[in-house]
């Protein structure tokens, strides 16, 4: 049994001839304090704005919906970012496991499928009516609207954005991985 990581490089001596040391793998890091709050109060204002403007965008029904469908998995993240089930001195540096891990990624992949079907929901009536006392009676909440679109923009730029390291971080190890030391072909073969 291994003893707990303490997080400095342990250092091993074998056949008192070879010394090697050993580093930790880094830990995952935490949400700090101001990025909780700022994630919370959005959170809080999704499920605010969905709740109280529910009926006032008849011309995309679908917004407020959105908005609390956001908040919800938002809501459902909060077990795997910030509250780990284990403590960190039982399982100091462990990835998720199991049906948490698979959870995690369906969650990951349903918000990634709405926030782009948002973007399609809000976008197609963009510049919407605001006025309740139009004439056909298709108006969406200015508050309302604003906020969707602004939050489906920020949304949308973090996926991108996300997308873009992800490529980045694949060409690094393919352009990084060292060549094969052996190039005679046909010993292999």
């Amino acid at each position: 049994m291994a003893a707990p990581s303490t997080g400095r490089p342990v250092s091993i001596t074998v056949a008192a001839v070879w010394r090697l040391e050993v580093k930790p793998p880094p830990r995952p890091p935490k949400l700090t304090v101001a990025a909780t709050i700022g994630w919370s109060v959005l959170t809080l204002a999704q499920v605010i704005l969905g709740v109280v403007y529910f009926k006032e965008c008849p011309q995309q029904p679908v917004i407020p919906q959105y908005l609390l469908a956001l908040a919800l998995t938002q809501l459902l993240m909060i077990p795997f970012v910030t509250l780990s089930c284990e403590s960190d001195e039982a399982h100091p540096q462990q990835h998720p496991k199991g049906v948490k891990a698979c959870l995690q990624t369906l969650n990951i992949f349903f918000r990634i499928a709405w926030v782009l079907a948002g973007d399609v929901w809000i976008l197609s009536v963009y510049q919407p009516n605001y006025d309740p006392a139009a004439g056909d009676g298709l108006y969406c909440n200015k508050n309302l609207y604003t906020f969707a679109f602004w939050y489906a923009m920020w949304e949308t730029f973090l996926f991108w954005l996300f997308l873009t390291k992800l490529c980045r971080g694949f060409l690094c190890g393919v352009m990084m991985s060292p060549p094969p030391t052996n190039n005679d072909f046909y010993r292999n073969v």
